[in-house]
């Protein structure tokens, strides 16, 4: 048997049992303890902590791009392939640095690509798409997010591209057989940021209400403080419950038995939500805007919205589920699509088998 190689994982990583601060952070500290979990060794090198202040934020980052270019050149020996989620844009310089010195110390590179922007930079051609296009030139090995990203990947790269979704690291588990009863149960779980659509999430829920459905919103993220006063006054006199950050642990426990995940998000960056993921496995229907992964990931298990509709759209999907008598039928497609496409027992053996051929371990397939 083949000896499993080492992985040096590079990016914004949340520290075990601690909420992440957005969907990279949780993904990378999923698929290092999954990576673990099959036997391989993975070193950390994680992304500077969040800061208060953007010159707070500019300097942490930069001692810690320059620390993390110097470790990697001085601890190459205890890796055999880097693994880099890249933030690209005004970060993929420093970053192109690391990548550069894990190469000129005759390690493998794996570029993974996950915003849902990147199409949009690298046909933009400016400076930084550039250098993002010579960094996928080097790698040994590209990895995209979303399907849609593969063709269009192989565009700026000879080297292998492998479609690496997010996933859930257990599959649904015997969901027991439930319909809909009261009060109808929504979730929200993200960043709580304009960007992401909670203000249209609210809005559905006051044309539900107003209609006379009993309803209940659960919005399960961190918000700023001032955000957070901005959103009191939309809220106020709704079945709408703020709940704050919860760690990955504790996000399917939390949101299970609910009956809908509601998704508005505009955010430019959008790819594959870890979150909607986590929502489906739990047979929560998804009711997302067509914005990043989101359509290619849900298939026929929900409702896609244009990126601009209002709460009022949302609700009457709702309400035309619900009347239909369909939630049932979406809920358990939903969690079976998870169950074939999107955990830890599909996903992750195909990574390490990328990870061998690369090192020459087997031979790739025709």
């Amino acid at each position: 048997m083949s000896v499993l190689p080492r992985i040096a994982y590079c990016g914004p990583i949340a520290q075990p049992g601690e909420p992440a601060r957005g969907g990279y952070e949780s993904a990378n500290r999923r698929l290092i303890d999954d990576l673990r979990g099959q036997g391989l060794s993975v070193a950390e090198y994680p992304y500077a902590p969040e800061r208060s202040t953007p010159a707070g934020k500019a300097l942490a980052y930069a001692s810690n791009f320059a620390g993390t270019a110097a470790r990697i050149l001085g601890e190459a020996g205890r890796f055999d392939i880097l693994h880099i989620t890249p933030l690209r844009r005004h970060f993929i310089l420093p970053e192109a640095v690391i990548c550069m010195n894990a190469k000129a110390r005759g390690r493998k590179l794996v570029v993974d690509i996950r915003a849902g922007c990147f199409m949009d930079e690298m046909e933009e051609g400016a400076l930084g798409a550039r250098m993002q296009a010579k960094l996928l030139r080097h790698a040994d090995l590209v990895t995209v997010e979303g399907l849609e990203y593969v063709d269009f990947a192989r565009r700026y790269t000879n080297t292998p591209v492998h479609y690496l979704p997010n996933y859930v690291s257990k599959g649904p588990e015997g969901l027991a057989p439930r319909g809909l009863s009261d009060p109808v149960r929504l979730v929200f779980l993200a960043r709580i940021v304009p960007e992401k659509g909670i203000e249209t999430a609210i809005e559905a829920v006051r044309v539900l209400a107003a209609g006379g459905l009993e309803v209940r919103l659960e919005v399960l993220g961190r918000a700023s403080p001032d955000y957070a006063k901005r959103l009191e006054p939309l809220a106020a006199g709704l079945p709408v419950e703020f709940r704050g950050a919860v760690n990955a642990e504790q996000v399917r426990e939390t949101i299970r038995g609910a009956h809908f995940f509601i998704f508005p998000t505009r955010h430019d960056g959008e790819g594959h939500s870890n979150a909607l993921t986590e929502a489906m496995a739990e047979g929560l229907v998804p009711l997302c805007a067509d914005n990043g992964f989101n359509r290619s990931v849900i298939g026929d298990c929900g409702r896609i919205f244009d990126r601009n509709a209002d709460g009022a759209a949302y609700a009457e999907a709702v309400r035309a589920i619900i009347t239909s008598g369909g939630w049932l039928q979406l809920s358990r497609r939903t969690a079976e699509r998870i169950a074939r496409n999107y955990t830890a027992e599909t996903v992750v053996p195909g990574l390490i088998e990328r990870y061998r051929e690369i090192m020459g371990d087997v031979r790739r397939a025709a």
